[in-house]
């Protein structure tokens, strides 16, 4: 049987149904609600392998690749809070008051972080990615002005801005620029991006309670450089080329007894202890937060489910 002799018989099928009787529509498939902001994609296509609409669980992953880009945006996040931990232990452990365009990236890798946290909250967008973007750029722009400033002269390098070899506007710029090739690489990565997903507040697991603890852990970073700023520059705009007033006398010492009497002390920067304390608070804050948030929806689920 030839082409035209199939649509030859198709067509006589179609001419035989009675006078003024329409051929019937096949039903449409049942379509799923979409949050807004939900990424568009064909029905029934969630970026899983075998093409099905697997939503987020408690206990289970939409996909494998949704559970890894997870840990990848709570790694993001601790990229950031390492940065601006560097920024912050040397404004107040070395007496370098911030610069203006120190203020500009600092709120760019805040700006940054914020992409994940609403990808780990809210669930996977591309449009998060957009934000993160948009950061990266304010940054570039910034550090990319302090690293001309320098190599002309107009900017002078205080040594305690020196971290590795390097001054922290270079380290920076390195740090927008990965975000841009990160946000990049994850947006090609569409099946992590793609499946139903509606955040980590409807999972339970350790990237739950990881993504509160960052977040917290970030906050407070967050409300530090407020005061330092406002201390140091007040209302005004900071100055462009601030030098540190060199390294703070605060310290901890301990004493540990060792064999036949004899004691050891151990002396610890206080401000790196009080950074290191602000994390452990963080952990444990997001435990609790998370505990919490689970008792809540075991309380709201119906029994026996």
């Amino acid at each position: 049987m030839n082409l035209n002799s199939t649509l030859g018989a198709a067509y006589t099928l179609k001419g035989a149904l009675p006078q003024g009787m329409k051929e019937p529509k096949p039903p449409k498939a049942p379509t799923m609600s979409k949050k807004p902001g939900m990424p568009e994609f064909p029905e029934g296509d969630s970026g899983h392998p075998d093409g099905s609409a697997i939503q987020s669980g408690p206990d289970n992953e939409p996909t494998p690749s949704v559970g890894s880009a997870r840990w990848v945006n709570i790694t993001a996040i601790g990229v950031v809070i390492g940065a601006i931990t560097v920024a912050i232990t040397q404004q107040y452990g070395y007496g370098m008051a911030p610069s203006a365009l120190g203020v500009v990236e600092r709120s760019a890798l805040i700006g940054a972080a914020i992409a994940p946290m609403l990808n780990l909250l809210r669930g996977m967008r591309p449009n998060h990615y957009a934000i993160a973007i948009l950061a990266a750029v304010v940054g570039c722009a910034a550090s990319g002005r302090q690293i001309l400033d320098h190599a002309t002269g107009d900017l002078t390098l205080d040594p305690n801005e020196v971290v590795f070899g390097r001054p922290m506007f270079e380290w920076a710029f390195a740090i927008f620029l990965a975000v841009v090739l990160a946000c990049a690489a994850m947006l090609l990565w569409t099946s992590s991006w793609r499946a139903v997903d509606r955040g980590l507040f409807h999972h339970r697991g350790a990237a739950r309670a990881f993504t509160f603890s960052t977040i917290i852990w970030l906050f407070v970073y967050v409300v530090l450089s407020l005061v330092q700023v406002v201390a140091n520059c007040g209302i005004t705009m900071c100055p462009a080329d601030p030098s540190s007033t060199g390294a703070q006398s605060f310290e901890f010492t301990f004493s540990v007894a060792g064999s036949g009497g004899v004691e050891a002390s151990i002396s610890i920067p206080g401000f790196v202890t009080v950074m290191l304390g602000i994390g452990l608070i963080s952990f444990i804050a997001g435990a609790i937060i998370n505990g919490r948030v689970l008792r809540e929806s075991q309380r709201r689920s119906p029994k026996g489910a």
